[in-house]
Order: C-alpha cells, then sequence, then structure tokens
C-alpha cells in the first residue's frame, strides 16, 4: 500500500511546480528562449541530414531544390512553412564602355542589357534550373502581390514581348557591338585585337549556379568568351557589391533576393532597383538610368499620384522603361520551403519567411518550454559589415540583426499590415480624394480639404549651424501638405525601452536618428556622403515637416506630400527614420560619426571604397579599435555631437555615462553592437561562422505578445469551364476558391481578377469575376466578346486577392475558339 499523506504531499509539490511554470510563462518577456546560436550551412542537402540528426533545430535558408523538398515531406519528424518571395535575377555592370584598363564593356550598352531579356529562355530555367519549384519572372513585381494584379494588363504585354527569342536576341547584341567598335574573329568578339570575355560573377551555394552556368553558355553563342567566378555570397560581395565597378572584375552577377515581408504594394522596387538611390553601394552609385525612369521611380516612391488609375499608368510606363534600361535582367520566382524540426513553432513571413518577419525572436520556442537553446543555421554568414546606417543589407546578416531591434510598428507575417508595438494610436490626415483605404482599428483616418504645416516644425536642416529650419524659415509664405499623421508613443515608452549595454531609451536617440537621415547628404557636413545626395533629394520632394507635440508621453506629427495606399502604412515609426540596417543608440552612432569624419571608417561601401578606408562594422573586424579609440576621446570630452540641436536633450554628464556603458559593454562582449531588441549580441565569430544571440532580460513585452499568428489562410484556385466554345456564342467560366477544402468566404476575398490572352497571345480582355456564393465567382464572356475573338488557343488568367492573407492566389484554363457556324 501506498502513504496517502506522501501521495498527497508529492501531488501538492507537482501541482505548486505546475502552477509556477505557468506563472513564469505567463510572465516571460521577450523570447521564449534563452539562446539562439546561428550556423552557416551552405548545402541544403548537409541541413537536411543536420535537422535528421537533431544537430540543427531550424534552417531558415530559403530552398528551392526538389529533392531537399520530398526528403521534408517525408519524415514525420521534420516540417516546413512554405515561402513565395525570393527571386533570381543577373545584375551587370554598367560602366564604361571602357574598363579602366580600356577592356569593352558590352552591359554599358543599354540596348544590349535589353536584348539579354529575350536570350533568357525562363520556362526552361523555372522548370530545368528549378526543377518546377519556381515560375517564370519577366519584371521587378512579384506575381503574388497585389502590385501585379493591378497592373496585369501592362505586365503579362511586357512578358510576352520580352519572351524568349535567341536569334533576335543576337541579331541585336551583335548590330550594337559593331557600333561599339567591336568585330567577330572566327565566330568571338574582339574590341581592340582582343577577345571580349566576360566575367560571370557565379554564386555556387543553390541553382544559380546552374543558372550562372546556363547564362555563360548563352554568352558564347552570342559570340562571347564567358569567363566563369564561382564564389559564395561573402565571397562575391568584396567584388561585385563594394568593389570598384571601374576596375572591371565582373561583367554579371547571379544575384538572389527576397522580399522580407508581404508587400502591399511595391512602389519602392523601382527605386531600389533602378535608381541610384537604391543602395549606398558602388554599382547604384555608377548607374545612368533613363532619366524618365528616374522621374516615374521618384513619383511612385514620393507617391505623387492623384488617384489608383494615375497610379496604374505611372506604373505601366515605368515597367516599359525598366525592360529597356534592365540594369539587371529577371529569371525566376522561387516557390521555397522553411524547414524545421516537428517540434519547433516561430512566425514566418509569406515572402520572407522566418529571416523575414520581425517576429521571429519573439515567437521561437520548442514545443511549451520556457528557456533553452535553439539552433539555427542559414546559408551563410557574417557576410558585410554591420552598421546601422548602411552596413550589410544580406537577409543572412539580418536574421541576426532583427532579433537585436526594437520597433515602434510590427509588420503583419500574413497581410503585410502594420501593427502598434511600442506606439499606441495614430490619427492620419489625408487630403479628400486621395485613395487611402484603412483596414485596423489603432489607426484612425480621416479625410480633410486642406492640411497646413505649422511653421515651428523642423522641415531641413542646416549642417553648418546644426539646427534645423522650421517650415515658416523654409516657406515663409506658408506651405501644404497631403498628408500628416499624429503618432503617440505609449505613455511608458521611456520606462520600459532600453539598450542593450543599460542605457535608458531616449527622445536624443530619436532626434540624431533624424539629424543623421538629413546631414550625411550635404556636402558642408563632416561626413558627407555623394552616395546619400539622391536620397536626400528625393526626401526633400515629398517631406515637409516633423512637429513634435509632447516629448512625454511621445506626441509627434509627420508632414508629406507622400503617402501610402493603405492608413496603417502612412504612420511613421521615426525610429529609425531611414535607416534599414539595423538600430543603435545615439552615443555608439557618434563615435561611429567620427570615426568617419576623421577619415579612418565610413558608413557606406561606396564611401569606404572612394576613401580607401574600413567599411565601419560594429559587431566584429578591424573596425572595433578605431571605433573603441573615438568611445575613449567621446567620453574624456563628454562629447554631444550636433551640440547646438542635441544638447537640449543630452547633459554633459548623460554623454559620459552613455560611453561608459558602451565602454563597460564592449570591455565584456568585445563588440559595439548595442540595440534594444528581445535579443542581444553576446558574440560574433568570423571565422567559425557563428552568431550567438541571447535573451535580453529586461527587455518589456510579453513572450506571448504576437502568439495569434497561426497558419496563413492562403487559397487555393481551380478555373472550371468549356474545353472549347464557339465565336460568337457566350461563355461561362466558374472560380472555385477554397482552403483546405472548404469554401473560402465572400468577406475574405478583395477582388479576383482576370485577363484573357487570345490566340494571337495577346491581351484581349481584363475585368473583375462577379461573386456568387462562398467559394465560387464567376467569369462571363458576351456573344459580342467571344465575336473579336480568333480560332485557337485561349487562356483565362485569374488572380484572387484575400484580404487575410497578402499573397494572391493564382489560376488559369485554357479552351480552344472554334469557328462560327
Amino acid at each position: 500500500m501506498f502513504n496517502k499523506k506522501v501521495f498527497i504531499s508529492t501531488l501538492s509539490v507537482i501541482l505548486l511546480l505546475v502552477l509556477s511554470v505557468g506563472a513564469f510563462a505567463a510572465t516571460r518577456t521577450g523570447t521564449w528562449v534563452d539562446e539562439v546560436i546561428i550556423l552557416e550551412e551552405p548545402s541544403s542537402a548537409t541541413a537536411i541530414k543536420r535537422l535528421q540528426a537533431k544537430d540543427i533545430d531550424i534552417y531558415v535558408e530559403p530552398i528551392s531544390e526538389t529533392a531537399a523538398f520530398d526528403a521534408v515531406k517525408q519524415d514525420p519528424n521534420l516540417e516546413y512553412y512554405q515561402t513565395f518571395g525570393s527571386y533570381s535575377e543577373i545584375t551587370f555592370n554598367t560602366v564604361g564602355p571602357e574598363f579602366n584598363d580600356g577592356r569593352l564593356n558590352p552591359f554599358s550598352n543599354r540596348k544590349i542589357r535589353e536584348a539579354m531579356n529575350y536570350l533568357l529562355d525562363r520556362d526552361y530555367i523555372a522548370q530545368e534550373v528549378y526543377g518546377g519549384l519556381a515560375v517564370p519572372k519577366y519584371t521587378i513585381m512579384n506575381s503574388r502581390f497585389a502590385d501585379y494584379a493591378r497592373v496585369v494588363e501592362t505586365a503579362r504585354a511586357l512578358e510576352i514581348k520580352y519572351g524568349y527569342d535567341k536569334e533576335k536576341a543576337i541579331n541585336i547584341i551583335a548590330e550594337e557591338m559593331v557600333a561599339m567598335g567591336a568585330e567577330k574573329v572566327n565566330g568571338k568578339w574582339h574590341y581592340n585585337g582582343s577577345p571580349v570575355v566576360l566575367k560571370i560573377l557565379i554564386r555556387n551555394e543553390d541553382e544559380r549556379m546552374a543558372l550562372g552556368d546556363y547564362l555563360a553558355s548563352l554568352l558564347e553563342d552570342a559570340g562571347f568568351t564567358a569567363e566563369r567566378n564561382y564564389r559564395t555570397g561573402s565571397e562575391a560581395s568584396p567584388v561585385w557589391l563594394s568593389g570598384d565597378p571601374w576596375k572591371g572584375e565582373w561583367h554579371a552577377y547571379t544575384g538572389g533576393w527576397l522580399a522580407p515581408v508581404v508587400y502591399r504594394n511595391q512602389e519602392h522596387i523601382f527605386n531600389q532597383m533602378y535608381h541610384p538611390s537604391g543602395m549606398s553601394a558602388p554599382p547604384w552609385a555608377e548607374m545612368k538610368p533613363i532619366p524618365e525612369l528616374i522621374e516615374l521611380s521618384d513619383i511612385l516612391y514620393n507617391k505623387q499620384y492623384k488617384s489608383i488609375e494615375e497610379r496604374n499608368a505611372v506604373y505601366s510606363r515605368a515597367l516599359e522603361l525598366a525592360y529597356q534600361d534592365s540594369p539587371r535582367i529577371f529569371a525566376a520566382e522561387v516557390v521555397s520551403f522553411i524547414a524545421r524540426r516537428s517540434e519547433i513553432s516561430v512566425a514566418s513571413d509569406l515572402a520572407g519567411g522566418v529571416s523575414g518577419t520581425s517576429l521571429w525572436p519573439s515567437t521561437i520556442r520548442r514545443n511549451d518550454e520556457v528557456g533553452g537553446q535553439i539552433r539555427m543555421a542559414t546559408g551563410q554568414l557574417l557576410i558585410d559589415p554591420w552598421n546601422p546606417v548602411a552596413g550589410s543589407n544580406w537577409s543572412n546578416d539580418k536574421l541576426a540583426i532583427t532579433a537585436t531591434m526594437d520597433r515602434g510598428i510590427i509588420v503583419d507575417p500574413f497581410t503585410g499590415l502594420h501593427w502598434p508595438h511600442r506606439l499606441e494610436r495614430a490619427e492620419v490626415y489625408i487630403r479628400e480624394g486621395l485613395p487611402v483605404t484603412k483596414t485596423l482599428d489603432w489607426v484612425d483616418l480621416e479625410f480633410v480639404d486642406k492640411i497646413d504645416v505649422p511653421a515651428d516644425a523642423w522641415a531641413d536642416w542646416d549642417p553648418v549651424a546644426q539646427e534645423f529650419i522650421t517650415a515658416g524659415e523654409k516657406w515663409p509664405e506658408g506651405i501644404t501638405a497631403e498628408r500628416m499623421v499624429r503618432v503617440y508613443f505609449r505613455d511608458d515608452f521611456y520606462k520600459t525601452s532600453k539598450w542593450h549595454d543599460g542605457s535608458p531609451v531616449s527622445l536624443a536617440d530619436i532626434v540624431y536618428y533624424f539629424i543623421l537621415s538629413w546631414d550625411r547628404g550635404m556636402e558642408e557636413s563632416a561626413i558627407f556622403d555623394q552616395s546619400a545626395v539622391a536620397d536626400l533629394v528625393r526626401t526633400r520632394q515629398s517631406f515637409r515637416g516633423l512637429r513634435i507635440v509632447s516629448e512625454d508621453p511621445l506626441v509627434f506629427e509627420y508632414y508629406s506630400d507622400s503617402y501610402a495606399l493603405d492608413a496603417e502604412h502612412n504612420v511613421v515609426d521615426l525610429f529609425p527614420v531611414e535607416f534599414n540596417y539595423g538600430k543603435a543608440p545615439w552615443h555608439t552612432l557618434a563615435v561611429g560619426a567620427l570615426a568617419e569624419a576623421n577619415g579612418e571608417l565610413a558608413f557606406t561601401a561606396d564611401k569606404a571604397n572612394r576613401l580607401e578606408v574600413e567599411w565601419l562594422g560594429y559587431h566584429t573586424g578591424p573596425s572595433l579599435p578605431i571605433l573603441y579609440k573615438y568611445l575613449q576621446q567621446a567620453k574624456a570630452e563628454a562629447y554631444i555631437p550636433y551640440a547646438p540641436t542635441l544638447s537640449k536633450y543630452i547633459t554633459p554628464e548623460e554623454a559620459v555615462q552613455r560611453y561608459s556603458n558602451a565602454e563597460a559593454w564592449y570591455k565584456e562582449k568585445g563588440h559595439l553592437w548595442i540595440g534594444d531588441g528581445p535579443m542581444y549580441l553576446e558574440r560574433a565569430y568570423p571565422t567559425e561562422r557563428m552568431i550567438h544571440l541571447k535573451r535580453f532580460e529586461d527587455y518589456s513585452e510579453p513572450a506571448d505578445k504576437w502568439s495569434m499568428f497561426d497558419e496563413p489562410r492562403i487559397a487555393e484556385v481551380d478555373v472550371v469551364g468549356p474545353p472549347r466554345i464557339t465565336i460568337g456564342h457566350n461563355a461561362i467560366f466558374d472560380v472555385e476558391i477554397s482552403f483546405e477544402g472548404e469554401p473560402y468566404p465572400l468577406e475574405h476575398i478583395q477582388e479576383v481578377k482576370y485577363i484573357l490572352i487570345d490566340a494571337n497571345n495577346e491581351v484581349s480582355y481584363s475585368g473583375y469575376a462577379k461573386p456568387v456564393v462562398d467559394g465560387l465567382f464567376e467569369i462571363e464572356f458576351s456573344a459580342e466578346e467571344t465575336n473579336a475573338l480568333v480560332v485557337g488557343s485561349n487562356t483565362i488568367e485569374v488572380i484572387v486577392l484575400p484580404t487575410v492573407v497578402g499573397g494572391a492566389s493564382l489560376g488559369k484554363h485554357t479552351f480552344i475558339t472554334l469557328p462560327r457556324l
């Protein structure tokens, strides 16, 4: 027999432990885990084996290999998330016509770059290179995002126009090569007596190796001598991204990109890919786009249109010019997956996967455990220096960087909409008539006849006086704006926000970011950077003012002629203002600025290359001793950057304390990467290719704050209709929409758009399907409409846009048109 008293006592202890663990979990802040180890693993096949062996818990690199996909699906211990945000392209070195050493660069010729679109067989790439886990990509737009549906008529017409035509491509290339002074000798192009050798920089970690070989073969067929240079991402970056393009070390690079989040619109993408201000790197600085393309890119980036119709017209024209300019051409949209062990759960963005969402550090967990370690792996690590102004833009590096950053706004991983995090609420005022809509309740949207910019709003910056120029000073007669947003931070913002070195977040951190975004683009600045000029010019086109209404609690107003289609996207986070490369307190940024002002380091790769100094990195590498030297100097001087302005927010005593905190951090951790996110950087190991992150215990937000993101409701689409119709007769086609076998609710479907590609391979009709019941829409062509068709094969292409996920679902149906009776 058992002892009843002992049993009851034991049971009480067990219950107490369960309750204690439950209470502990309920009050857990920041992250469920204690630490994350991120490892480099270039091979997806090896990664799958390591998952199976429990050596790693999740492989966040998007995989698009069929063998690996089959292995994951067949293993009951493994699961996966699917993503559609990654794509491959070919970037060209556009300088020339000659490099510094006199060699010819054919890709300096815009018509040759345009012809390369005809040279690629994108169907072959999707099916053979990617084994069917991809679809052909012709334009900068992702076909799963809403913008593709908005201008699908133009997009499809251009895709058809620039379809595979190898003979046409070779003829255009030949004509242009002769015009550039080249000649063919024994079937090979020569210039000034020497063969034209094209150096193809080929990424060798994934399918881009096969893509690069395919490209090289095509160029050889066109008469060039192709030199295949295989590199990993970290090996290739110093050549194409941060190297001097005029040295001619590369002609073409097999690039890969990842849309980190579901984009509600892609207006920024023309700026990113075709505009000199797109990135602070030499290839962008040397771009010479078609002037009209620059103009249209700025219009889209700054939202300088009055209606959706005007926007679509600008967008469509920009797409046409993008083909004509072609500093890069696109190959495939990759249908990827993120592999993980089944006991691991984590938020994953529909487009960018785990590394695309800022929610991953807060949501990653092993079953229901609290604490412990997670081992992640990605294809490559520690590629470029980390700095919050213009450091590494690689998604692999940003995986860790994201964990160290806090935000005012969180991006919904399923819809791309914005949710408040450190913000409480916002009021958005838009000029009457502009196409803005609202979805979420945390934003109030109001249309007004006129928005006057207050005279005391900050409208510009004086780099000499180091003071803001007010709207009243810049525009004495007054000025209006198309948008004003009033942003309310949470009342506890300052009390609950802290930097990893123990320094409290302050208004000075926010104002410093704002100053830096202006100062770097001005020639009178001590840290002037030529690569920042284009971005400043674009900012001035739309920015009208910033006004701090209340310092504590923080409330500010932002005035601009630029606006977003979603009310939620009009809300400005302000912290950071412009930077997309990380986050840092004012005191470490100021130390970096001192090093740059003294000519020892540079925030951007472009400036580092021009001055032949080190590209600044706060996390590891040769920048650290230099940064530490200026940290000690700043501490000794109680240095306040931009003192005429920031001395209103920083006392000398506070400055010394901040520098002392950073100094103590440096001595303990060996680096100066100091953020404010749920995890901090313990150490980066460049030799071992490993990053060690730890939970930041002073992070205030509950670990379960964003646990609502479960399974995305991705629609499945089937277009059903007659296999053949007679010209001159009406025809009806059904669009069946479902999720996991159940009809998709009509209330969750924004629109169902269709286009008809006729037997002449032209876009004949487009329109919107009519809703019938849940899960069913209908497309009807009248007898008059079919009477305009010709005999042959036609295809209806359907794009379904749900409201609960940001990715479109596609469907198609092919039918034959028969002669009139």
